[in-house]
């Protein structure tokens, strides 16, 4: 149609046309971002940034890490913070010692015997627990009294670092020179001083009891060291 009444009809059918190419090009783009916004969050895209969340959360830093905890293996903690000087089990230990003996003797139709002398020997021993020993040890009371001591015995210790307090007994074999050998056995207290986790100081004391017609009894002081391997 000519005139204005055809020129008003072209122009709402343009208005039309670039409406509707305006709608396919917003959906259009709708679409493209949805498709992206699907690739962010993809279950792989997810399932790698929670893992990388998780092992952040669970693998400390090497600041994080402190010396001495108590979280760890069994006796991980050991050697370290308040651990430092403990004993554990599944050590062996060499000691050496050096006294002192009183040996008493009653026979029975003689005068008693008393005498002291120096004594010396050695022990070696395995830490079955970290508060117990086995040991077998071998002694030598000289002078007058002169005398070989076979023994072998439990040890347990309590621990109150840096001192440690032992309680134990001993069966024994002594051996006098000159007389048959006799059974007996010896329990005994001692105290240590625990320079580091190999060496230890200490003293001891020990009353061996002897079963014998005679009546014999020993009571001995040493000064102890020992070396823990």
């Amino acid at each position: 149609m000519d005139g204005p009444q055809g020129d008003r009809q072209e122009v709402p059918e343009a208005e039309h046309r670039l409406l509707i190419t305006n709608g396919l090009s917003l959906r259009r783009d709708s679409v493209l971002n949805m498709n992206r916004g699907k690739g962010l969050l993809s279950p792989s895209l997810l399932l790698s940034a929670l893992f990388l969340l998780v092992a952040m959360s669970v693998s400390p830093s090497r600041a994080d890490v402190e010396p001495g905890r108590t979280d760890g293996s069994e006796n991980s903690e050991y050697g370290t913070g308040g651990y430092r000087m403990l004993r554990l089990h599944g050590e062996y230990y060499l000691e050496g010692y050096y006294g002192a003996a009183a040996v008493d003797i009653e026979p029975d139709d003689t005068p008693n015997v008393s005498r002291t002398d120096l004594m010396g020997g050695i022990n070696a021993g395995y830490m079955i627990e970290d508060y117990l020993a086995f040991q077998i040890g071998y002694g030598h009371i000289a002078g007058d009294t002169s005398a070989d001591l076979f023994s072998m015995g439990m040890w347990q210790s309590m621990n109150r670092a840096p001192f440690n307090y032992l309680f134990g007994i001993d069966a024994e074999i002594y051996s006098p020179d000159g007389g048959s050998s006799k059974f007996g056995i010896a329990p005994g207290v001692g105290a240590e001083l625990i320079l580091n986790e190999s060496l230890q100081v200490g003293l001891r004391f020990q009353h061996d009891f002897i079963f014998s017609d005679e009546n014999i009894s020993i009571n001995r002081f040493s000064a102890r060291l020992q070396y823990n391997f």
